[in-house]
């Protein structure tokens, strides 16, 4: 069983924060692990020297740690996690990559931070360079977190790294229902690249019938009961994302590596789901 010792949620004070600062004391709390609360200051690329007039920039970084303390305060009162508050200079993802491997985190939380305001819970560009750089799993929050997840969906390649994420998160997650998606290629038309002569449909029911089966051996494997295999039709990437939206799913889990061929999972479909669901996502590394 995966432990957490130690979480750490990259924070930004600009933004409505409180959602990933419930989320990671929740999770944190679950699992009696210390929570890292990591805010990055941004300095000018180039500063005006004194001696031409100019005025020394001063971070006042303990005024800062001071009001994420208090903002903490109220959040924590139910949990009672041990919290420890790093302010530092420089690029956002820079600081909490390097952070998470100084002070040997187990997860990064972190919010999706999106500015454009018709693209609500979208990804920024922040959280988009920690989940594709991260050494470890990375949970993007981009929903309220009122209660604790409860439905979990996992596209699944059936390949390794697609099983280690389900099983990371059932360590994690211990209390919520897990399910699974496949998303099987099919043929439509005659091409350059389809064999000629061949039934399209009757190819395209093999291909179904092969996914079910995979399906079926891959369920057994991480002990999951619910699964479904959909018609990929011709946008695969569009359809699984469709198919979350509709779902009463509270979080998403992907891989952070593809294996091979078309269901390549974080390869370009892993990189879309994340990219576009409004779900929170679970980037799992391992």
């Amino acid at each position: 069983m995966k432990e957490l010792k130690r979480v750490l949620v990259g924070l930004d004070v600009t933004e409505k924060s409180n959602n990933v600062l419930k989320r990671a004391l929740s999770i944190a709390n679950e699992h009696k692990a210390d929570l890292f609360i990591v805010h990055a200051v941004r300095t000018p690329w180039i500063g005006v020297p004194s001696y031409f007039g100019g005025k020394d920039i001063v971070i006042d970084h303990q005024s800062i740690a001071k009001n994420i303390e208090k903002k903490i305060k109220p959040l924590n009162r139910e949990f009672k996690v041990n919290c420890f508050v790093f302010v530092k200079e420089g690029n956002p993802h820079d600081i909490i990559l390097y952070e998470s491997k100084l002070n040997q985190i187990d997860m990064i939380i972190i919010g999706a931070h999106s500015k454009t305001k018709r693209r609500k819970g979208f990804l920024g560009t922040t959280a988009q360079k920690v989940a594709h750089l991260s050494h470890i799993p990375v949970l993007i929050v981009k929903n309220s977190a009122k209660t604790p997840y409860k439905n979990i969906i996992a596209p699944t390649d059936f390949g390794m790294q697609s099983k280690q994420s389900i099983l990371f998160a059932k360590d994690i997650f211990p209390s919520a229902k897990i399910s699974v998606v496949n998303a099987f290629d099919t043929i439509y038309m005659e091409g350059p690249y389809a064999v000629v002569g061949r039934d399209l449909s009757q190819y395209n029911d093999v291909a179904k019938s092969c996914a079910k089966s995979d399906l079926k051996n891959f369920m057994q494997e991480v002990s999951l009961k619910k699964g479904k295999v959909i018609d990929g039709e011709l946008y695969t990437k569009e359809t699984l994302v469709n198919y979350i939206k509709d779902g009463q799913y509270d979080l998403v889990i992907v891989g952070s590596r593809g294996t091979v061929g078309l269901n390549a999972l974080l390869g370009s479909v892993a990189n879309y789901i994340l990219r576009e669901t409004s779900k929170d996502v679970l980037i799992y590394v391992p």
